[in-house]
């Protein structure tokens, strides 16, 4: 071997073994997780299973970051066809909440509860709006002021069936700061009668 010949393997095995820690790093490393599955994947999912809905809602949102939970609920809502959506919607919206972080169910609820409201058509939703509310309230009762609130904005048409499904109206007025309704002076309402003035005539003013 020349010594030139020699002088570049040497060189050629030099660079080798520097480059060498830097190899076995990247094939140590952990792959990285995989990310939700994409709107396409998650549309044909539930065309090819529609009874399946709520379990592919779980699997996408537990994939993917809380923040995108409202988004899945509303493809998939709005993927299923009329009768599969009125029978599934509520457990798509009771899925995603429960696929989610503890800590992130009450702050995500309404998205999730919305995003399903939104994606149902204006004809569907009296018979469809309900189930969902209710569906989001029982998964996260301490936001139900604010999915009462987002309910309302996207289906104003349906302010007393809404209202009605989350439950306790007086309670609701409370969580969203508005005070109760009090009786208009001079009413009766709410006052025992037993502990009202008595009158012994006919006509007042009465004789002493």
């Amino acid at each position: 071997m020349t010594i030139h010949r020699r002088r570049r393997v040497l060189v050629a095995l030099a660079l080798a073994l520097t480059a060498w820690p830097a190899v076995e790093a990247r094939a140590q490393s952990p792959v990285p997780a995989a990310v939700s599955v994409s709107t396409a994947e998650l549309i044909r999912a539930v065309q090819a299973n529609p009874a399946g809905a709520p379990r592919t809602t779980a699997e996408a949102v537990a994939a993917g970051r809380p923040g995108d939970a409202g988004a899945i609920v509303g493809i998939v809502v709005g993927t299923l066809e009329p009768s599969d959506r009125r029978a599934l919607a509520p457990d798509v919206v009771t899925a995603a909440i429960a696929a989610l972080p503890a800590a992130q169910r009450t702050a995500m609820a309404p998205a999730c509860a919305c995003s399903a409201i939104r994606a149902v058509p204006a004809d569907e939703r009296p018979g469809v709006v309900p189930s969902i509310i209710s569906a989001g309230v029982a998964m996260a009762p301490e936001a139900r002021a604010q999915i009462i609130s987002c309910a309302i904005e996207a289906a104003p048409a349906l302010v007393a069936a809404i209202q009605a499904a989350a439950g306790n109206t007086e309670d609701i007025q409370l969580e969203a700061g508005v005070p109760p309704s009090t009786p208009l002076p001079g009413s009766s309402i709410g006052i025992d009668s037993t502990l009202a003035p008595k009158q012994n005539c006919a006509s007042p003013p009465c004789p002493g």
